[in-house]
């Protein structure tokens, strides 16, 4: 609130804290039902929202050093050192391993209850009744029916069309454990527990795309790194029932172990692949070179080889080892050249992998198996038919670079087998030599050694590459996931709705907003309220205050001189009388901005104060457009002040006397044409004058200024001018033009009477409850003799 007598500038909104309080605690029933209903909006919306739980789990994934058993072993070159975690995200949140999740876990075929309002899931994990759609048949992904257990060996289903919700045909009784047709679909309908519990309850079975529910579970599915720099990701999932997102979750860890080992298994069972091959084809020859000795002990006895011939038997065995491991390549070179040149990426392994060491070639290939993996994650998270896998620019740079790495390889084993050719010939021409050499030994002793060299070249072979098998074999068997749960899926409390949080914004908003309608009341109202307003607005001093006039009489002061509505018009005159210093002979204006401010009751109340004071007091009826007050007193209109200024009257015959003693009344008389023009006229000066030697009191009563400019025209004879401003009427902005007028020094001599005070307490700034009310208006037209009474509480005269 601004000090008082502190003037409001502009035309600036004002707010009244006290009044706003008045108004509240007026209407604190508002407040009350505004409450109550915010709280029963809340109570809705929390009981029949679906409520939202947030279900989380911790895994960590572990770097490649955990196949400690087969490293004991061997050196493991079947492992991967190298984990890029950067992908690890993408690839727990691909299509293809969540589409596998969900089969597992049957979420394709759902089961609803259906309530009053809402319709919720119903989930079991051990629910009793599994629906399988039968491969080949027709999906019917999208569509529901419903599904009535009627005993233990029979059930109902009923499929829901678009343009029936309630349901098509029924079919009933259909058997557990067997095939059904309905509507094209064929389903199979397994029962794995007693349905005992759900007869006579009805479900509603939702049958779901796999596809689009793992794109849905994929975007639902929040995975982030624990920690920068740390191995540990953090899964969260939210669902309206947390028990299905605890064993979606569960499955999903499982699957995405199983994922790991499988991965990691890949390398391992190709070179396992290929071992067994070349094992097959070594065994044999094996086999038959062991015949070949057996055939020959039979045959001969053979004691101890000479010297020499043990020399040339080692020399030629290590040839043909030498000559056994550039086959051993050659095959390895046939077979990835084979897998490189029909694009069957996924079966490369390293020729480390067999036990062949070449750095190019491991390099190259290695290279190869890193990009392989990296478009496979590339294509499990791509959406199918919708793009071309060459439109992703990410995925068409790393298939180039295969492509590239291809042509290299290719090349490498090209000049690596040109190489070898070289390494066989001249291994060939030693064989040859050694050969030549052995032939000059006894014919016995050159069988026995060749059939000896053949058959441990073949048996070192065989071992070598059963060795090679073992620790493939070993490193698949020992390997685990790297995947390692930290914490299990637990489900956290409701996240949505926020019961509580939606109480207390129901509360805050059940009391806010009747407040904020009390304020934007308090803001748009344009209307004087108070004494406080009025010394916001005007510098001009305030005379007194008028009640509310309840009893409906505009002689109020007459007819019921002990009122406090009367001793208010006492008080008035006794304030009047220090404004004008308590002289003898006064003329007092009373005016007002806009018709129905109580301006024409005022001066007819004042005036009777004066006359029952024993004063002659006259009442010059001043608003000739539309004169009123002869009505209330019981006079006419037919001579008034507007002949006696045009001259067709004299100032005896438009003076008349009324029922209250010293009271006389100039009525406005007939309207004329030219109202201004006539009270500009010497005649009205010279009227005021000789008043003011046969009464002690002249009242003149002025049409609003809003409207005309009499009442500057007759401020000139006035001592004393009155501006009555009624309580909840009176607009600010007429005040702010009186005002202006007061500034400039138009109206010099005047105050203000605040009339029709009805509203008090806090904010009005009184204490009682006078009022008087109103029964005219000031119209457009003007009527002779005419007069009004308005159907409103109280009683006005303007």
């Amino acid at each position: 609130m601004d000090p008082a007598g502190a003037k409001e500038e502009g035309g600036g909104i004002s707010l009244n804290i006290k009044r706003v309080l008045e108004r509240i605690l007026r209407f604190w029933y508002f407040i009350v039902l505004s409450l109550v209903a915010g709280l029963t909006v809340a109570f809705i919306v929390n009981r029949y929202s679906a409520h939202i739980y947030p279900v989380k789990a911790s895994i960590i994934i572990k770097e490649n050093e955990e196949n400690a058993g087969a490293k004991f072993l061997y050196n493991n070159a079947l492992i991967n050192p190298h984990r890029n975690f950067l992908n690890e995200i993408y690839i727990m949140k691909s299509f293809p391993l969540l589409q596998e999740v969900l089969e597992d876990l049957r979420f394709d075929v759902s089961f609803y209850r259906e309530g009053d309002i809402l319709t919720t899931e119903y989930y079991d994990p051990n629910f009793p009744v599994v629906i399988s759609i039968l491969p080949g048949s027709k999906r019917p992904y999208g569509k529901s029916m419903y599904f009535q257990a009627m005993d233990q060996h029979s059930f109902s289903l009923q499929y829901i069309t678009s343009d029936d919700d309630h349901g098509g045909k029924e079919f009933a009784p259909l058997a557990f454990n067997d095939t059904i047709a309905i509507n094209g679909y064929q389903l199979y309908v397994k029962l794995t527990g007693s349905v005992e519990a759900l007869i006579d309850k009805k479900f509603v079975v939702q049958f779901n795309d796999p596809l689009g529910l793992a794109k849905q579970y994929s975007s639902k599915l929040n995975a982030n790194w624990a920690a920068v720099g740390a191995s540990v990701v953090d899964l969260e999932i939210k669902g309206p029932v947390a028990q299905k997102e605890i064993d979606f979750l569960n499955k999903f860890i499982e699957r995405y172990q199983f994922y790991d080992i499988e991965n990691k298994n890949k390398v391992a069972t190709m070179a396992i692949h290929f071992l067994d091959e070349q094992l097959l084809a070594i065994g044999d020859s094996l086999r038959h070179y062991e015949d070949q000795v057996e055939d020959f002990k039979r045959r001969n006895i053979i004691t101890t080889l000479e010297e020499e011939t043990n020399r040339l038997y080692a020399k030629i065995k290590d040839y043909d080892e030498k000559k056994f491991q550039l086959k051993l390549i050659d095959n390895y070179y046939t077979y990835i050249s084979q897998l490189l040149e029909n694009d069957q990426y996924d079966g490369v392994f390293t020729p480390a992998s067999v036990g062949i060491t070449d750095n190019i070639v491991v390099g190259l290939i290695t290279q190869i198996i890193e990009l392989q993996t990296q478009v496979n994650i590339y294509k499990s998270n791509l959406d199918k038919g919708v793009d071309k896998l060459q439109d992703n620019p990410r995925l068409a740079e790393k298939l180039a670079r295969i492509e590239y790495l291809k042509r290299d390889v290719l090349k490498t084993i090209a000049n690596s087998r040109a190489t070898q050719d070289i390494n066989v010939k001249f291994i060939d021409r030693q064989i040859g030599l050694v050969n030549d050499q052995l032939s000059k030994l006894p014919s016995t002793q050159r069988e026995l050694v060749t059939i000896k060299r053949n058959y441990s070249l073949k048996e070192n072979l065989y071992v070598f590459l059963l060795q090679k098998r073992t620790e493939a074999g070993l490193s698949k068997a020992s390997t685990t996931s790297d995947i390692v749960v930290v914490n299990p899926p637990m489900a956290g409390g409701s996240i949505t709705p926020k019961v509580g949080q939606n109480y207390v914004f129901a509360a805050v908003a059940g009391i806010a907003l009747p407040l904020a309608v009390f304020v934007l009341l308090e803001l748009l109202n344009s209307r004087i309220q108070s004494k406080d307003d009025i010394e916001k607005l005007t510098s001009i001093p305030i005379i007194g205050v008028i009640g509310h006039n309840s009893a409906k009489d505009p002689l109020i002061v007459f007819n019921k001189p002990r009122s406090a509505l009367s001793e208010s018009f006492r008080a008035l005159r006794s304030n009047m009388n220090y404004f004008t210093g308590n002289k003898e002979k006064q003329v007092f204006m009373v005016t007002s901005s806009i018709p129905g401010e109580g301006k024409s009751f005022t001066t007819l109340n004042l005036a009777t104060v004066f006359a029952l004071a024993g004063k002659r007091t006259i009442i010059v009826g001043a608003d000739l457009r539309k004169p009123k007050l002869f009505d209330d007193l019981s006079l006419n209109n037919s001579v008034g002040l507007s002949q006696y200024l045009s001259g067709m009257a004299t100032r005896e015959e438009v003076t008349q006397a009324t029922q209250i003693e010293n009271l006389f009344l100039i009525s406005g008389g007939p309207m004329p044409p030219n109202p201004s023009e006539l009270l500009l006229r010497s005649a009205m000066g010279d009227l005021i004058e000789e008043l003011k030697k046969q009464y002690d009191f002249i009242v003149m009563d002025t049409p609003p200024l809003s409207f005309v400019t009499d009442a500057f025209v007759l401020s000139k004879f006035a001592n004393h001018s009155l501006f009555v401003v009624r309580q909840d009427f009176t607009p600010r902005e007429s005040l702010r033009a009186i005002d202006e007028f007061y500034e400039a020094g138009k109206l010099a001599r005047i105050s203000v009477l605040f009339n029709d005070i009805r509203k008090t307490g806090l904010g009005y700034g009184y204490g009682y409850s006078y009022g008087y009310g109103y029964g005219y208006g000031y119209g457009h037209g003007y009527h002779y003799g005419s007069s009004k009474k308005d159907k409103s509480d109280g009683y006005y005269s303007d």
